[in-house]
């Protein structure tokens, strides 16, 4: 898919927001944070760094949007979707006060679960809604 992407930039210009050097940061700092949080399923160390850089990158994606469109946050889509995946898995961090998610199996089940809301986040909105970040066409 990052083929795909790499020649179907090489085959038409950029957009200008795309030129962004913000681009990389942000996007980089996402991408890191959904591989830690696959990787969170199996091995629980890595659900806090990965939360952690899912808030720092759509803050990052908050400061370029002010940046590019005014605005820090517009209720795109994939904003919105962005902060339901990171509501769904900081709530596995409170484990003192949900005790439910003391045991693994349960944490396992509930971050199969939550990996639902992240294919959402990653793939849904961009074949099923619309929005700003949608770059396509």
């Amino acid at each position: 898919m990052a083929s795909y992407m790499v020649i179907a930039i090489c085959r038409s210009p950029l957009v200008p927001i795309l030129r962004s050097p913000y681009l990389f940061v942000h996007v980089g700092t996402i991408m890191l944070s959904y591989i830690l949080l696959v990787v969170s399923i199996v091995r629980r160390e890595a659900l806090r760094p990965a939360v952690f850089l899912l808030a720092t990158g759509i803050f990052l994606g908050a400061v370029w949007a002010n940046v590019s469109w005014g605005t820090y946050w517009s209720w795109d889509p994939k904003e919105s979707w962005a902060l339901i995946t990171l509501l769904v898995y900081s709530i596995p961090l409170h484990n003192k006060s949900l005790p439910w998610f003391n045991s693994i199996r349960n944490y396992r089940i509930y971050s199969l679960l939550a990996f639902a809301c992240l294919l959402m986040t990653y793939f849904g909105v961009n074949f099923l809604l619309g929005g700003m970040h949608s770059y396509a066409g």
